[in-house]
């Protein structure tokens, strides 16, 4: 089972890391590919037989954009900054969300009534509303050309990571909590374990098994999300907006990164005319979503459930069992089901 599970978080992993290395070569590769647009295609005998935006038929394997471009060129390459930055989205929600976790451990009871009753209030609002509201001023503020790229895509990082991080946080400080009644706790502090041995010695040492299979979920949820503010024309980097027709009236978006929710947004208008230049992303989306949801799947398995059989098989240590494993979400849902049955 564990060379199973190795090998289900090695393929994922090196796909994926295949991607990169090809995102990062292929404007060495191709340095034209952003600004190679065709016009029209023609047969031997110089007839005009198709028009941008070609189809996959015509240019495969995912079709071209209304400037000609071929759309898988432009998804690989734009593959290193909706990978990295949601790598990067997931280990500042896991950072802030570990961090809020230990406050939340050592709270009053008192205190830990109302952070959780403030906290539950971001479970019934979707969070691409909310990030979507933090951020139109500063998206204006881009627009305007008053916020340059580099600035406003940490200030979007930042948003993304922050609003998941009180039901992370409260998450991970239920599970310490739990975690702070075993015996051994109890018995550090009794002969004066300070807070800092406490965490240093046995809350990290607990978590960071949990924290590799959390990060991975993470990953999955971040990207989940940056489907639907592409949706709403919010992508990592910003989207250039210059208006054409009568008066100006027919908005259309660029993007410089080729970022895959960037993708979306700009071909969005195009969705009933050629559905492909939507699908084509949301096909990227899906392929990096299951690689990720298959490595968590098998960190689980090689990191909690290992671990937990190993408890298990050893009654006479002394050691507790540990619960079966939840992903976050399971987990969080089974605190909030008990607290309203009580």
């Amino acid at each position: 089972m564990n060379n199973q599970a190795k090998l289900g978080i090695a393929i994922p992993l090196f796909i994926i890391a295949l991607m990169l290395v090809a995102s990062f070569l292929l404007p060495y590769i191709y340095p034209d590919f952003n600004s190679n647009t065709s016009d029209y295609m023609k047969d031997s005998s110089g007839k005009i037989i198709a028009a941008p935006p070609y189809n996959p038929r015509e240019m495969p394997p995912m079709g071209s954009d209304k400037l000609g471009r071929n759309v898988a060129i432009l998804l690989i390459v734009g593959a290193k900054y909706t990978i990295l930055a949601a790598i990067g989205i997931a280990f500042l929600r896991m950072l802030f969300g570990f961090f809020f976790g230990l406050v939340y451990t050592f709270l009053s009871q008192k205190v830990v009534k109302h952070v959780k009753a403030m906290a539950e209030v971001f479970q019934f609002i979707p969070l691409v509303i909310i990030v979507y509201a933090l951020l139109f001023y500063v998206d204006k503020a881009f627009q305007l050309n008053s916020l340059g790229t580099t600035n406003y895509l940490f200030i979007q990082m930042l948003v993304i990571s922050i609003v998941i991080v009180p039901s992370l946080g409260i998450y991970i400080g239920e599970e310490m909590k739990i975690f702070m009644h075993n015996e051994f706790i109890q018995v550090s502090k009794t002969i004066g374990g300070t807070k800092r041995h406490l965490i240093t010695a046995h809350l990290w040492p607990q978590f960071r098994r949990h924290s590799v299979v959390l990060f991975s979920e993470q990953i999955s949820q971040t990207l989940a999300l940056l489907i639907q503010l592409g949706i709403i024309y919010i992508t990592l980097g910003g989207l250039k907006i210059i208006n054409f027709g009568i008066g100006g009236t027919e908005p259309e978006y660029f993007t410089a990164t080729n970022e895959w929710a960037a993708m979306i947004s700009i071909n969005l208008n195009q969705i009933f005319v050629n559905p492909w230049l939507v699908v084509s992303p949301l096909i990227f989306f899906a392929m990096l979503i299951f690689f990720i949801n298959t490595i968590s799947t098998n960190l689980k398995v090689l990191l909690l459930d290992s671990e937990q059989s190993g408890k298990i098989s050893k009654p006479s240590d002394g050691g507790d069992r540990e619960a079966p494993s939840f992903s976050m979400q399971e987990r969080f849902d089974l605190v909030n089901q008990g607290k309203r049955s009580g």
